[in-house]
């Protein structure tokens, strides 16, 4: 926890969260003015949480650019040297506060594009308005969304230690991926990342997945290449 703890204020003491949390915000604010206002009449629940929903593609390279920093300033090393605990423990500890950091970016990147949003659609579009339990279980799933995705990314950057790397990777995952994947059995692509956040954000309909097994299918990817991470930490060298 002390570890953690320690990754948590170093994470908030340099500009990179403050810079994706502005970013992060300002894009969420643009996709729902977009959405809401230049996309016609919206007057179906569906329509609706879409316009309010979004992918959280800015909080994944927000993942793989707090965790890459530590080996493009070259003080990976020195932060287990100095915590004289295991490289894997660090680096475990690296990607829980990289998700703590996480969680707190989707939280406020969800209350922006809600906050805004859910107004404009009560007075500008006709049809029923979501309910209280609707919007609540979009913004659980928003910000679900978000906060994976941040560990998805910060696992990625732990394996490859290069910022492009990790962006680029993340792209194949989050993009290329699945479309490779639809070539072959359509069905499947429900389970990749991609389509388990359209699920979770509410950017695709008549899906045959529940949100409970879309999130379960984006932790599981989140979860197993945050291991393999950590298992990668453990068996490189300091250098």
């Amino acid at each position: 926890m002390t570890l953690i703890i320690g990754e948590v204020r170093k994470l908030l003491t340099v500009r990179t969260a403050l810079w994706f949390a502005l970013a992060s915000v300002a894009l969420a604010v643009l996709n729902v003015v977009l959405v809401s206002l230049a996309s016609g009449t919206l007057d179906e629940i569906g329509e609706k949480q879409e316009a309010l929903g979004g992918m959280p593609l800015l909080l994944l390279f927000f993942g793989a650019v707090a965790v890459t920093a530590e080996y493009r300033h070259r003080t990976a090393a020195p932060a287990v040297l100095v915590s004289g605990r295991d490289p894997g423990a660090v680096a475990a500890a690296r990607l829980g506060a990289t998700v703590v950091v996480g969680l707190g970016l989707a939280v406020l990147t969800t209350g922006a594009s809600f906050a805004l949003g859910v107004p404009i659609l009560a007075s500008h579009h006709p049809g029923p308005d979501l309910s209280t339990a609707q919007l609540i279980s979009l913004a659980s799933g928003c910000v679900l969304a978000g906060t994976l995705s941040v560990l998805v990314g910060a696992a990625l950057g732990g394996l490859l230690r290069n910022q492009i790397a990790a962006v680029v990777a993340g792209i194949v995952v989050y993009f290329v991926a699945p479309s490779l994947i639809a070539m072959i059995n359509t069905s499947a692509v429900d389970y990749t990342p991609f389509g388990s956040l359209q699920v979770l954000t509410a950017g695709v309909h008549g899906s045959t997945h529940s949100l409970p097994a879309s999130a379960l299918a984006l932790a599981a990817w989140a979860v197993g290449l945050a291991v393999f991470a950590v298992l990668a930490e453990r068996h490189r060298d300091l250098g």
